[in-house]
C-alpha cells in the first residue's frame, strides 16, 4: 500500500480521498482474512467484554447454530436462509451480550443510562468498517462526528456539598443528555442525525453523532450551544447548590476543619460576619454549565494526516492500524477544541462575571492566588494613574518653565 505515501503538495480534499481509497482497499485486504461479523464481534468485544465472557459467548453461539441447524434439517431448509438464521442469532446475542457491559455503572440508573466510552469508541470503530463494506464515496465520511463536553465547576461544587451530591449532580446533567425527547436531541433526529451520549469518567461526556446527511462544524457548534441551554436553564441541576446555604458558605469558604474550628470560636457577631463576606465573595446562584467541542471524522482524518501518522512507507499497515489512527485523531481534536472553548470561556467570564470564574476556580488555593492576582491588578492600575498624574505634572512644569525663559529673553 505504498501508494498512500505523496510527497506532492495536495489539498484537505485530495488528503481525505487519498486516506479514504487506502481505508477501502486494505478494508477489501482485510476481507479475505475472516467475515466482517466475526471481525466485528472480536474487535468489540475485545474493547468491552472479558475474556471469560468472550467464550460464554461463543458457547452460547455453538448451541443455538446446533440447535438451529437442527430445525434446518428438520424443515428441510435451503442454505441461504440457514445462513440468514444463524447471522441474525449471532447478532441478537452478541448485543445482549455487550449490553450488559455497555453502560457506565456510577451516573447510570434505571430511567436514565448512559453507555461507558467504550461503548462509543467500538461503535466508531463498527460502523467505519461497515462504511467500507457498502461501497462508499467519500462524501459518506461527513455523516460521523464526535462531540467532547466537560462539567465546568465540579471541583468547586463538591468543595461546596459532598461527593454523593456531586454524583447526584452529574446523573441530573445525564438525564438531559439521554433524554431524546429533549429539545436538542429531537432537533438532532429532525437532521437525521442519531446521537449516542456516554459517560468517559469524572466530568466528562461524550456525543457521537451518526448521520444520515453529512453533519457540519455548525450543526456541532449548534448543538453545543443547545445543550449547555437546556443545562443552565434546568432548575432541578440549578437547586443543586445554594449559596443561601449556611453550610455550603463554611464548606466553601473554611475548606478545612482548623478553618472552621477557628470559625467556631468567633462571637455570633463575627460569624455572621465572615458568613456574609463569604457570600459576598460568591455569584447571586448557581448556574449550571459545560464546556464543549466537536469535531468530523473528515477534519479527524487530515488531523491525522498532519502529523504524519498515516505513512504508509512499510507494509505493516492493516485496516485496524489505519481506522485506530484515524478515530484517535477524531478523538484527540474534538477534545483539543472543547479545552480550547473552555479556555475562550473562562477569559470571557472572568472580564464579565469575575464571581462566578473565581468560583469555577479548581480549589480554594486557586480562588486566594486569583483574589491576590485582582488585588495586584488593581495596585498597578492605581500606580499607573499617579504616574500618569505625575507625568502631566512634569509636563505641565516643564512648560511653564519654558514659558517663563521665552518671556525673560
Amino acid at each position: 500500500m505504498s501508494e498512500f505515501l505523496s510527497n506532492a503538495v495536495e489539498s484537505p480534499e485530495e488528503a481525505v480521498n487519498r486516506v479514504f481509497e487506502t481505508l477501502r482497499a486494505l478494508h477489501t485486504e482485510s476481507a479475505e482474512e475472516r467475515t466482517d461479523e466475526e471481525r466485528i464481534a472480536e474487535g468489540m468485544s475485545s474493547q468491552i467484554i472479558g475474556e471469560i465472557t468472550q467464550k460464554a459467548l461463543q458457547a452460547l453461539i455453538e448451541v443455538e447454530t446446533t440447535r438451529i441447524r437442527a430445525i434446518a434439517d428438520s424443515e428441510s431448509w435451503g442454505s441461504v436462509r440457514f445462513t440468514q438464521a444463524t447471522a441474525a442469532m449471532r447478532q441478537r446475542l452478541t448485543a445482549d451480550i455487550f449490553k450488559e457491559h455497555w453502560f457506565e455503572s456510577t451516573l447510570s440508573k434505571a430511567d436514565h443510562p448512559i453507555h461507558a466510552a467504550t461503548y462509543g469508541t467500538s461503535m466508531f470503530r463498527y460502523d467505519l468498517r461497515m462504511l467500507m463494506t457498502e461501497n462508499p464515496t467519500t462524501e459518506r465520511i461527513d455523516e460521523f462526528a464526535w462531540i467532547m463536553l466537560d462539567a465546568n465547576g465540579l471541583r468547586s461544587f463538591k468543595d461546596c456539598t459532598s461527593h454523593d451530591e456531586t454524583t447526584h449532580y452529574l446523573q441530573g446533567v445525564v438525564r438531559i443528555l439521554v433524554n431524546e425527547e429533549s429539545p436538542t436531541r429531537k432537533k438532532l433526529a429532525s437532521l437525521g442525525i442519531n446521537a449516542i451520549p456516554m459517560a468517559t469518567g469524572g466530568d466528562e461526556f461524550v456525543l457521537y453523532l451518526q448521520g444520515n446527511e453529512p453533519i457540519t462544524q455548525k450543526i456541532i457548534d449548534e448543538t453545543v450551544e443547545e445543550l449547555q441551554q437546556e443545562i443552565s436553564s434546568n432548575t432541578e441541576l440549578q437547586a443543586m447548590l445554594n449559596f443561601n446555604d449556611e453550610g455550603v458558605l463554611k464548606q466553601y469558604g473554611m475548606p478545612s476543619s482548623a478553618e472552621r474550628k477557628k470559625f467556631d470560636q468567633l462571637s455570633p457577631e463575627d460569624r455572621v460576619q465572615r458568613l456574609r463576606d463569604i457570600r459576598a465573595a460568591l455569584p447571586d446562584a448557581f448556574s449550571p454549565s459545560f464546556a464543549g467541542g466537536g469535531a468530523l471524522l473528515r477534519d479527524g482524518i487530515l488531523r491525522a494526516v498532519e502529523r504524519d501518522d498515516l505513512d504508509l512507507k512499510g507494509s505493516d499497515e492493516t485496516f485496524h492500524t489505519l481506522r485506530e489512527k484515524i478515530v484517535q485523531a477524531t478523538i484527540e481534536l474534538a477534545e483539543w477544541k472543547q479545552k480550547k472553548n473552555k479556555e475562550k470561556g473562562l477569559r470571557k467570564l472572568e472580564m464579565e462575571d469575575p464571581k462566578t470564574f473565581e468560583f469555577r476556580l479548581r480549589n480554594g488555593e486557586s480562588r486566594q492566588l486569583q483574589t491576590e492576582k485582582m488585588a495586584l491588578l488593581r495596585e498597578i492600575e492605581a500606580t499607573r494613574a499617579r504616574l500618569e498624574l505625575l507625568l502631566r505634572g512634569s509636563a505641565e512644569a516643564e512648560k511653564i518653565f519654558t514659558n517663563t525663559l521665552t518671556q525673560d529673553q
